[in-house]
């Protein structure tokens, strides 16, 4: 049986916490992740917060099934992405049922919250991707996650930056960039206006919030970077113009710049597939390839409450026949 979080589910919640697989490669890699701190977080009403926390619970063959699945939600609300998910899968047995009902019954309970899409990023090559498809997932695109655990000595000077902070005024023109770089199919799932590229402070304390960094070319943006600095790794993601290739190398160069100064962390560089023109610099600076993902969206069937209706006592008589309103002709 499944259930939402409440304060019974604390001990199963904390016995399982370290037992399943965070699908969020970005917070891994930058910062702890408590999903207990996370469940009870989601109890308060404070906005911002947003984490859906799912308690399965069953008799299985031979033992009891438990596990816990966690969504959070974005910032308009009708969107969530699934960030933890326990036991760890690894086999088709008790674990793949407990994975199956837990997504299931999250998607319905983040549905009856008004969420309309839900994304997930498991790993592109585990049993993980058939789960997801099982309950109703589909694959929009990939990524491919780079390491760099050496900076490199020649990168530009503060002074030679040709990157800059990232302005309000930039949001249109950032949409115009994502438009140019990604493929349809992606801006239709995705459905990204030029209010989702602000940069937000972190909704709660210990959240890490991002940087933005903008490369123009003749007063238009041809370049992106969002920077993550965690205390445990940074993670770097790019948009680079398909006509603004020839400076993918300087784009690379100015990005780990604006890192030289940050307390030495491994970096990690976040790339989808069609943004092949920018793998080639990167490895060229001393990344290497860490980690594929496979990136999947669920669109749920939101649940439209609508009220009863009650007849007005003086139409609850029998309904007499309605005088014609529009003229008739003859037949002859």
């Amino acid at each position: 049986m499944s259930k939402g979080f409440d304060i019974r589910h604390f001990l199963l919640v904390s016995r399982l916490q370290n037992q399943g697989m965070l699908l969020n490669l970005e917070e891994a890699l930058t910062q702890p992740y408590r999903p207990l701190l996370a469940a009870l977080l989601g109890l308060l009403p404070v906005q911002g917060v947003g984490v859906l926390t799912c308690v399965y619970s069953a008799r299985g063959k031979d033992q009891q099934m438990t596990g816990f699945a966690q969504v959070r939600m974005r910032r308009d609300g009708s969107e969530a992405d699934v960030i933890y998910v326990t036991p760890s899968l690894t086999a088709k047995g008790e674990g793949f049922t407990v994975w199956c009902r837990l997504l299931e019954n999250l998607c319905l309970e983040a549905g009856e919250q008004g969420v309309q899409r839900i994304f997930a990023r498991p790993p592109e090559d585990g049993l993980e991707v058939e789960t997801f498809q099982q309950a109703g997932f589909t694959i929009y695109t990939r990524e491919d996650v780079f390491r760099l655990t050496q900076m490199p000595s020649d990168l530009p000077r503060p002074e030679n930056r040709t990157l800059r902070r990232q302005q309000p005024a930039d949001n249109w023109g950032l949409q115009g960039l994502y438009a140019s770089v990604a493929p349809r199919l992606v801006q239709q799932t995705e459905n990204m206006t030029a209010r989702d590229w602000e940069i937000t402070p972190a909704p709660w304390p210990g959240q890490i919030r991002r940087d933005g960094y903008v490369l123009e070319d003749q007063e238009e943006i041809v370049g992106y970077l969002r920077i993550r600095q965690g205390r445990t790794g940074h993670w770097l993601e790019m948009l680079l113009h398909p006509q603004a290739h020839q400076r993918a190398e300087e784009f690379v160069g100015q990005s780990l710049s604006l890192l030289a100064e940050s307390p030495p962390c491994p970096i990690y560089c976040c790339l989808r597939r069609y943004q092949e023109g920018l793998r080639a610099p990167l490895e060229a600076r001393g990344f290497q390839p860490f980690a594929s993902q496979c990136v999947m969206v669920k669109h749920t069937t939101v649940r439209v409450k609508e009220p009863a209706l009650k007849l007005v006592p003086a139409l609850e008589t029998r309904a007499e026949a309605a005088t014609p309103m529009m003229k008739t002709h003859e037949v002859r």
